[in-house]
């Protein structure tokens, strides 16, 4: 029997409803903040407390503005976004103190 060329499924990203696995920190984090918070104050709505509403309200938002970013952006778009911002969108970032490490073989004379 002939080998057929493979192409191995590890490294592609796994999306639960459209959402890709790195991304979904960005979505359950405020989604827990904006369901937590009333229950924290005490807010309600009626019977209802406003955490219910205000999360899933959250959550959904949230999911379709991924799902609708996801289908224009590459896959690591927003990570990326968010580095180019903390690095203040240099194109070239100076090196940090921990990388700069001396060189030793540079200042070495020759004997």
């Amino acid at each position: 029997m002939r080998r057929r060329a493979t192409r191995p499924n590890v490294f592609r990203g796994l999306k639960r409803f459209g959402v890709y696995s790195t991304d979904w920190k960005y979505i359950l984090v405020p989604t827990a903040a904006a369901y937590l918070t009333p229950f924290v104050f005490g807010l309600w709505f009626g019977y209802v407390p406003l955490g219910f509403p205000l999360g899933l309200f959250t959550f959904l938002i949230l999911l379709g503005t991924f799902n609708y970013l996801r289908l224009s952006k590459p896959e690591c778009w927003l990570s990326q976004k968010f580095d180019a911002e903390i690095d203040r969108w240099q194109s070239i970032r100076p090196p940090l103190h921990t990388e700069l490490d001396p060189a030793v073989w540079v200042n070495k004379t020759k004997t």
